[in-house]
């Protein structure tokens, strides 16, 4: 641990004007690579993406040559990880996201402000990666974000009329009822939207994140040196702040309103926005090749997520990668290296790249000339946030049961926000 501490001191006392710079291990990067010795990472990033990056990264410093990079799923992050330390086989460094960071952060060293002044971090990394920080340090260097953005079908919106993809969410409402497209007996066979439900709507989680933060719920939050849900907001006004949040999004689902577009019979949202018969799919920045690929005969485009017409302060959801050493690291040293070396705005805006994301460095998103779709994703990854929940299946659970006790019928709006902000409290650590 002092060796360890010692790298970090060393690390941070190179910082330069934007707060991180490479950890050279001679000269430029071009000492040997045997002081770092074996680093395996696992992590949550594309293998291709990091395999490209650390190849790259080699030639300008060496210290990468004996970093190994295995990619891991989500779902199963928590229970591997636990597994491989149990066994003495776990990995020097991991790449998670701020999903993972509740359920993992007993497992992983602290870096402390002595090292990594807060003020550095603040001034260097995007807002959403705040979530990292403790009272005495952060757990993770931040990589990439992953910004959830609007998919629209341009064919569609223009054959209509439409010059533009709706700012807001007033607009996707108007055409909602005027775009979807029902048989008499109510089945819908073409959708504007794919709000309402929960199992068959991809990236669910992410897009309810959105609507909660957008109408100033911010889900989980410390209370009393822990945390705790806020799902139901606080208070009678809380309450009917987040009420009509979750209304808004079910009320898609709903048979007897106007803006109904969507239902539990029809296909998953991305596969139906693939095939034409959905107009708007909000999806993650780093899913666009897979679409074109996917239908290259689909005309899409992509836009911000749309807002309330009444916020003051744009916001979506993210996906925030960073790096963190685990406690029962065999390699400490070697893993904070490569870490650190990871941090590096040409490292991490290279690596961002090779994922289709944006880098967490505010610094460094400048739009690039050569991907007509960083304009957008870039400046929506600077309003990226995000909140330290339960693994990922847990939240899918609480989240699908809300959803459901709603179009059912089983509960009132406000009785399944309480149910569903009970059920998540008792889910947190």
């Amino acid at each position: 641990m002092k060796t360890f501490q010692t790298i970090v001191l060393v690390v941070f006392g190179l910082l330069g004007v934007i707060g991180l710079v490479v950890f050279a291990t001679s000269g430029g990067g071009g000492g040997g690579a045997g002081s770092t010795g074996p680093v395996v990472i696992w992590g949550l990033l594309p293998q291709e993406a990091m395999d490209t990056t650390l190849a790259e990264a080699t030639t300008v410093n060496k210290a990468f040559t004996n970093a190994t990079y295995i990619e891991k799923g989500a779902e199963n992050f928590g229970n591997e990880l636990a597994q491989a330390i149990a066994e003495g086989t776990g990995p020097d460094l991991i790449i998670i996201t701020q999903e993972q960071l509740l359920s993992e952060r007993a497992k992983l060293s602290i870096i402390p402000f002595e090292s990594i002044p807060e003020r550095t971090y603040l001034d260097t990394y995007i807002r959403g990666a705040e979530l990292f920080l403790s009272d005495t340090g952060t757990y993770a260097l931040p990589l990439t974000v992953d910004p959830l953005v609007l998919y629209y079908n341009r064919q569609e919106l223009t054959g209509a009329g439409v010059s533009s993809a709706p700012s807001s969410w007033e607009g996707v409402n108007a055409l909602a009822q005027t775009l979807s497209e029902t048989t008499p007996t109510g089945a819908v066979t073409k959708s504007v939207i794919p709000f309402g439900d929960y199992v068959n709507v991809r990236n669910a989680r992410a897009i309810l994140s959105t609507i909660f933060f957008q109408a100033g719920i911010p889900i989980t939050e410390m209370e009393d040196g822990r945390m705790a849900s806020v799902l139901a907001g606080k208070g009678e006004t809380g309450l009917s702040i987040a009420s009509a949040a979750l209304s808004f999004y079910t009320q898609f689902a709903d048979p007897a309103k106007t803006v109904y577009s969507w239902n539990r019979a029809m296909g998953e949202s991305r596969a139906l926005f693939l095939a034409g018969d959905l107009l708007f799919y909000p999806g993650f920045a780093s899913e666009r090749t897979y679409l074109e690929a996917a239908n290259p005969n689909l005309e899409f485009d992509m836009a911000p997520l749309p807002q309330p017409s009444i916020a003051k302060d744009r916001t979506t959801y993210g996906l925030i990668y960073a790096a963190a050493i685990p406690r029962a690291s065999y390699n400490p040293d070697g893993a904070a290296i490569i870490a650190f070396a990871l941090t590096d705005p040409s490292v991490a805006s290279y690596l961002a790249e090779m994922a289709l994301m944006a880098p967490a460095h505010k610094a460094y998103l400048t739009p690039r000339a050569d991907d007509k779709y960083s304009a957008i994703f870039y400046e929506e990854a600077l309003r990226a946030r995000g909140w330290l929940s339960p693994s990922t299946s847990v939240t899918d659970g609480i989240f699908a049961g809300m959803i459901q006790n709603v179009t059912s019928g089983r509960r009132s709006v406000p009785d399944a926000l309480q149910s569903a902000s009970e059920s998540l409290d008792a889910a947190l650590p």
